[in-house]
């Protein structure tokens, strides 16, 4: 085995794929494989200039090379791996412009959610098991786990709202947001504490009705992975 192949076992190796998530061998593989690798560029289990090659993915995944080229497609447009000749494929840096794209989209879109929300308050139960989940990542100093509580809370927004592909919508622009977001989390342990407390705040002000007061909330929450870049320049 050449040196190349040795440090990519070595990268997928590391890396708990449980922990990620199940592939459901009933349902398409491609997007299932998309998602896992996504997520795993995002907390940072490849790093960047990591080499990531699908005979290894396949491998440690337990799939053929079709679905898992399917996923490095996506992978490519998202600007999370890049493909070049004779270096082969590799995990791309942090894009600020991309970052700044996601921002600008997500916020945009959760910004007209919670003014519906708040417009018209709904029933918020559906939101207490994930906020106690958050409170026990916060008690732990577990900004991974918080991430993913933070994804659930504003896709479950967007659907107590009745605008689903909103969050659909925000999710397929922001890989690049998150890959700040995650550097900003682990680098500022108390980064976590703030978010959760601007969940809180906003919960709060949608159940007051006060639609502008959600609107700036929901704005300063999802402006603040700029705040990653800031501090890395």
């Amino acid at each position: 085995m050449n040196r190349k192949i040795a440090a990519v076992n070595s990268v997928a190796t590391r890396i708990d794929w449980a922990s990620l998530g199940l592939i459901e061998r009933s349902h398409p593989l491609g997007p299932q494989i998309y998602d896992l690798l996504r997520l795993a560029i995002i907390l940072e289990m490849f790093q960047p200039g990591d080499p990531i090659y699908e005979l290894e993915v396949g491998q440690a995944l337990g799939v053929s090379r079709t679905p898992v080229r399917e996923a490095y497609q996506r992978l490519i447009e998202d600007g999370l791996i890049e493909a070049r000749p004779k270096s082969g494929t590799t995990v791309t840096a942090i894009d600020d412009t991309r970052v700044r794209e996601g921002i600008i989209i997500r916020r945009a879109l959760e910004r007209q959610v919670v003014a519906l929300l708040a417009d018209a308050p709904p029933c918020l139960r559906s939101l207490d098991a994930i906020i106690a989940l958050q409170s026990v990542a916060v008690g732990h100093g577990d900004h991974i786990e918080f991430f993913r509580q933070d994804e659930r809370f504003h896709a479950e927004l967007a659907n107590l709202a009745g605008l689903p592909a909103a969050w659909r919508l925000a999710h397929s622009v922001k890989s690049h947001t998150d890959r700040a977001r995650i550097m900003l989390t682990g680098h500022l342990p108390q980064r976590i504490n703030v978010a959760f407390s601007e969940h809180i705040a906003l919960l709060d002000a949608i159940k007051a009705g006060d639609v502008e007061l959600s609107k700036a909330l929901v704005s300063k929450h999802i402006n603040s992975a700029m705040e990653a870049l800031n501090a890395a320049s």
